[in-house]
């Protein structure tokens, strides 16, 4: 018809469709994608793993003697205030179920928003805190310390559930969510770990734990963390949402 003119080509466009990126799968699916691909890393580095918990054993041991006079110290100007503000700290973690909810949360608003960029992170933290506070259920009675504040004498009572101290639950809690998403989001995890420091802290302000209960639970608790934020990239890269890794 006249009047009507042709569509222009633009120079140097294909008109070929640009192929999309594979659907992220279900929930479920993705976790257990994510958990199969944590196991995997953490065998994958199995030596570098060893020599990681072969050292904490070592530093254990050496700063062990130092637990007691560092609590006296404390304690000689530990106030009230000071107390009832690093129990008021403690609080973010003291369920252990309210950072784990709030992520649980997050996730399914990611899932039902089809965040599609947030769903394997936020899941790969929230199982990082799950396994994370698994574990540490399973290894506190293995070494059955008594908590500083009972006031009874320290010790090692293996196989003894009434002792809870070591390592620190919060701890692996906080530094599982920071290991995890450091590998996806690292401006996130630098954010959220002077949080999780601050609760570290004040376990052993109130007092909760010795503070090598602290260091144990920050080591497992980030490496727990880092095996499944691995996961999780390489199942991003899986899925086409990151570049492929380069061949060595």
């Amino acid at each position: 018809m006249a009047g009507r003119k042709k569509p222009v080509r633009r120079r140097g466009l294909s008109t070929l469709p640009i192929p999309l990126p594979p659907a992220v799968p279900p929930p479920l699916r993705v976790a257990g994608l994510l958990c199969r691909g944590a196991w995997t890393v953490a065998w994958d580095r199995r030596r570098g793993l060893l020599l990681v918990l072969a050292g904490l054993a070592v530093a254990l041991l050496l700063l062990h003697p130092a637990d007691h006079p560092f609590m006296r110290w404390l304690a000689g100007w530990r106030t009230a205030a000071v107390v009832d503000t690093a129990k008021l700290l403690s609080l973010l973690g003291e369920l252990h179920l309210a950072p784990l909810g709030i992520l649980l949360a997050v996730w399914g608003l990611a899932e039902w928003r089809a965040r599609i960029d947030q769903r394997i992170p936020l899941g790969a933290a929230f199982l990082a805190m799950l396994v994370s506070g698994v574990l540490v259920q399973l290894i506190k009675p293995v070494f059955g310390r008594p908590r500083p504040h009972l006031r009874v004498p320290d010790q090692l009572d293996w196989f003894n559930p009434q002792w809870d101290s070591f390592p620190s639950g919060h701890s692996m809690h906080w530094a599982a969510l920071v290991g995890a998403l450091w590998m996806l989001s690292p401006r996130l995890a630098a954010g959220i770990a002077p949080l999780a420091a601050t609760v570290m802290a004040a376990r052993i302000l109130v007092p909760r734990h010795y503070p090598t209960d602290v260091l144990a639970g920050a080591t497992l608790g980030l490496i727990c963390g880092l095996c499944f934020g691995q996961a999780a990239l390489e199942l991003n890269r899986q899925l086409g949402r990151f570049p492929p890794r380069p061949r060595p």
